[in-house]
């Protein structure tokens, strides 16, 4: 972490300049890089989320709006009181952002539910929800969040991205493995009757395992299933047209070819991958 905060330190610096530097207004402490990334993704999540989807009512009238924040406030003092839960919207969506999103986006981003500066974070939704830009401005907070969060992602999975690029570089130099302009590899199992390939639009059924490097199985199916090739990850689209009904191929999958930065349930952001899949039939 220290070396990230090294990093990241430069683009905080520069994202603020145009806020006042880095000082501290009221509970707003901008010392590093926690410190910007909690307040303007507080302030995102309110512009985003919640400000545009209150009613009418309530979003032109600023005592209303401010009663509003009130309840959001409380909430956010002391996120999991059930009974404040049923008396204002603003409540309510407080405890869901707190106990929820606060959460989910500090273990994302900094690997633990207390990552953030929390008083940050909860200024920067109050502000971004009273139209109070003095900080930052809600351009200046979603650049800086949207950088921020993608170097952070970057370093998080930075070894799962290194270990699968060995991986596939070592795979590639085997004998019975053939490596296509993509960068994908495959290697034949089983040979069918040959026969027409299915097109990137095709609909086929297959029987298909899926494993992570380590040989961890993270899906599988030993009965056929029906699914489109346009809707898949580009190394299916573009492995499973190399097959006919019957072949059965082994495929390595560089993440770029899988799903990349994103991840998919159990599978870490820039991960590759390898399928064991037949062709059943071509529909």
């Amino acid at each position: 972490m220290k070396k990230l905060n090294v990093l990241m330190a430069g683009m905080a610096v520069a994202a603020l300049a145009s806020c006042g530097g880095a000082g501290t207004v009221g509970k707003v402490a901008m010392n590093d890089v926690k410190d910007t990334i909690s307040y303007s993704i507080g302030m995102g999540r309110a512009v985003r989320v919640y400000k545009d989807q209150l009613p009418v009512e309530i979003s032109e009238d600023q005592a209303a709006l401010k009663a509003f924040m009130k309840g959001f406030m409380e909430s956010a003092n002391n996120p999991e009181d059930n009974v404040k839960l049923a008396y204002a919207l603003g409540f309510e969506i407080g405890s869901q952002e707190m106990t929820q999103a606060f959460k989910g986006l500090s273990n994302a981003l900094f690997g633990n539910e207390d990552g953030f500066n929390k008083d940050n974070y909860v200024k920067g939704f109050y502000d971004g929800m009273l139209d109070n830009w003095d900080i930052m401005s809600f351009e200046e907070a979603d650049e800086t969040s949207n950088r921020l969060y993608t170097a952070l992602s970057e370093q998080q999975f930075e070894a799962a991205r290194a270990e699968g690029e060995a991986f596939i570089e070592a795979k590639a130099k085997e004998d019975n493995v053939v490596k296509t302009a993509s960068g994908l590899l495959y290697e034949v199992v089983k040979l069918g009757n040959g026969g027409p390939k299915p097109t990137a639009s095709s609909n086929v059924e297959v029987r298909y395992r899926g494993e992570l490097i380590d040989g961890t199985v993270f899906d599988e199916s030993e009965d056929p299933i029906s699914l489109n090739l346009g809707q898949v990850i580009p190394g299916w689209t573009e492995g499973v047209q190399l097959m006919s009904v019957g072949d059965k191929y082994r495929f390595y999958i560089p993440q770029e070819l899988a799903y990349g930065s994103q991840g998919q349930g159990s599978i870490k952001p820039y991960s590759a991958l390898i399928f064991e899949v037949e062709l059943v039939s071509i529909k």
